[in-house]
């Protein structure tokens, strides 16, 4: 444990002295990834399928903020959808139109779990934005886990409704379309699944995490990984939907992982030199319960060197 405090507080330090550079290099990962994920997964317009193509985007998102990233995302999707179906890319637009006015605007600082949702999503570590935002932000959270979640989603049904119509312009099969795109999202049982479970997972961390008990953090953690396996358990029992247990369970305990790297990245708590405070004033009494924060510093050592010369003068 000391040694991977050391090794924390060493990052921590370098990340201070270089975070803006740092930030860029992260920036610029974290696009390509994701540029990566989106071309792979509806990669119809080849234009935007180069890899220069994608490097050049993601070089230019790295030196803007998230909510950048996320609408060049956004951009790159409909041109891809459009690519296709010029009608399917439109109502694309308006799915993600309806979405914003609805939710997404209420959480503004929450903009990059429309676009991490997704991504971890397509990894099958679904789990990891609902426990991270359970751990590190609140219960407003959910009105940007909401429209990643469904995102994710209308790409596949779109992907479906492509491969239906064929390239079809024609009237009544882009009515079709657009019937056949709705009915798919509301009736999505898997979709529903997970609205609920994210929703539900995000809340149980939160709450766990503000209990008064020792390691309230890390019993977060293992409670909205371990709610993340029982609601999918049962969710797929309950609407009937098939799927890979394995890599659910494969997923969970990584998002788990993953959500404890974070909660210690940020800070962990030392248990052991825990102090209670009591004092009062005219009208209450106080009792405050005060945990520091495990930190451990290196010692930072000397070296003297003593030459021939030297000796030979004392």
């Amino acid at each position: 444990m000391i040694q991977l405090l050391l090794v924390r507080d060493a990052v921590k330090k370098f990340y201070s002295r270089y975070a803006r550079i740092i930030n860029v290099i992260l920036r610029f990962l974290a696009a390509l990834i994701c540029f990566t994920l989106l071309n792979t997964e509806i990669g119809y317009d080849e234009r935007i399928l180069d890899v220069p193509v994608v490097l050049l985007l993601s070089g230019v998102s790295a030196f803007f903020p998230l909510s950048f990233m996320v609408f060049v995302a956004f951009l790159m999707t409909v041109i891809h959808i459009y690519a296709a179906s010029g009608f399917l890319s439109g109502i694309f637009i308006l799915i993600i139109a309806v979405l914003y006015f609805l939710l997404i605007r209420f959480a503004p600082g929450y903009g990059w779990v429309v676009l991490a949702v997704p991504v971890c999503s397509a990894v099958h570590m679904g789990a990891l934005v609902p426990i991270v935002l359970g751990l590190i932000g609140t219960p407003i959270a959910v009105f940007a886990l909401i429209p990643g979640t469904v995102v994710y989603y209308i790409i596949g049904v779109i992907k479906s409704a492509i491969s239906i119509s064929d390239g079809s312009t024609k009237l009544q099969d882009n009515l079709q379309n657009y019937i056949y795109v709705i009915k798919q999202l509301t009736g999505n049982r898997e979709m529903i699944l997970m609205l609920v479970a994210s929703t539900l997972i995000m809340l149980i961390t939160y709450f766990t995490r503000r209990l008064m008990i020792s390691h309230a953090n890390e019993t977060a953690v293992i409670a909205g990984g371990l709610s993340y396996i029982i609601f999918m358990i049962f969710g797929y029992l309950a609407f009937d939907v098939s799927t890979n247990v394995l890599w659910m369970l494969a997923g969970a305990i990584l998002a788990a992982l993953g959500a404890y790297v974070v909660q210690f990245a940020r800070f962990i708590l030392d248990y052991s030199a825990v102090e209670h405070l009591q004092f009062d004033d005219d009208d209450y009494y106080y009792y405050v319960t005060a945990i520091p924060k495990y930190s451990v510093t290196g010692t930072d050592k000397e070296i003297t060197r003593i030459s021939d010369s030297d000796a030979d003068r004392e």
